[in-house]
């Protein structure tokens, strides 16, 4: 959709994606070009690192667990490495080997499924980010135990709105607002000049209503919240962010976490690392990205980070 307000061209495009739906706004006369171009690199990133797309790099990583490392495409590589190095940074509570125990849980696809503690225990062995060999020499990537998996599902829309960003820069758009499955990058202005408006989901009640709201320029916000999937069974409340250290669900006293920093590839993975750890273990990762967050905590406590204090305006008490 090509439209004109106050003389600058807008397009847009929805469009769907690394398994949600996306829309791209940019703003300026080369916009529909800007847009077309950043669309086409989401579409390769997806082909590249879907869990789902047979003949991925991800899907044949994980077809050939304990048989032989796969040669990669550099994007993947490059991906793949960043996520051991968050892997690491976060003392384990981000890795993207733990497909075989979300699997097993099955939110949004078993029925409330509660698995024994024998099936959590194997599953659990095949969850560990040291054993993903990179050779970076023949750019291969291999898992060495067999029915070990991986999913970039907690990064890869990270990746791919910082590569739109890059791709809406080359295009000379400075205006922008990208919104990759709730992975928002905030570019310049709004057509009125003011900065952009953003909205912190309350994670207990319906979408669209917020806990409060901040303006952001030039920043990436992503979110991570125990609000989308979950069931309670005998009066405890299980969600489908997984402690890849224990193999239950997160019991981090957090219902969600906002990220508010410069690459949307590490806010993608900072707020699962912080999600799963809590808040007392998440300032050095905070600090190490430059980042600042919203806490909204189990009993509806919300804290913030400094420089957030004085600028976010809550909706309610």
């Amino acid at each position: 959709m090509l439209i004109n307000l106050n003389r600058t061209e807008k397009y847009e495009k929805t469009f769907l994606a690394l398994g949600t739906m996306n829309v791209i706004s940019a703003y300026g006369k080369n916009s529909r070009q800007a847009v077309a171009a950043a669309c086409e690199r989401v579409m390769e990133i997806h082909g590249r690192m879907s869990v789902y797309d047979k003949g991925s790099d991800v899907a044949r990583i994980n077809e050939n667990s304990g048989l032989g490392a796969q040669e990669i495409h550099l994007d993947t590589f490059s991906l793949l490495k960043r996520s051991l190095e968050f892997s690491e940074l976060s003392g384990g509570s981000f890795d993207i080997t733990i497909r075989p125990m979300t699997e097993l849980w099955g939110f949004g696809k078993k029925q409330n499924y509660m698995p024994s503690k024998h099936e959590i225990e194997r599953a659990l062995h095949l969850v560990n980010y040291r054993d993903l060999l990179l050779d970076v020499e023949n750019c291969t990537a291999y898992l060495v135990k067999a029915g070990q998996s991986i999913d970039l599902g907690g990064i890869a829309k990270g990746y791919a709105a910082d590569e739109v960003k890059r791709i809406l820069l080359q295009h000379q758009i400075s205006d922008a607002l990208i919104n990759l499955g709730g992975n928002i990058v905030a570019m310049g202005h709004r057509e009125d000049g003011l900065p952009w408006r953003i909205g912190v989901q309350n994670p207990l009640s319906a979408r669209g209503e917020y806990i409060g709201t901040f303006e952001a320029s030039d920043k990436t916000i992503v979110t991570s919240g125990s609000n989308e999937q979950f069931f309670i069974r005998d009066g405890v409340r299980y969600h489908h962010i997984i402690d890849p250290r224990t193999g239950y669900p997160a019991d981090s006293d957090l219902l969600s976490v906002t990220v508010i920093c410069s690459s949307s590839t590490d806010a993608d993975a900072l707020t699962t690392s912080i999600f799963v750890s809590g808040i007392s273990d998440s300032m050095n990762l905070l600090k190490s990205a430059d980042a600042q967050a919203i806490f909204v905590m189990n009993n509806k406590d919300l804290f913030l980070t400094e420089a957030l204090r004085n600028t976010f305006k809550r909706s309610y008490s």
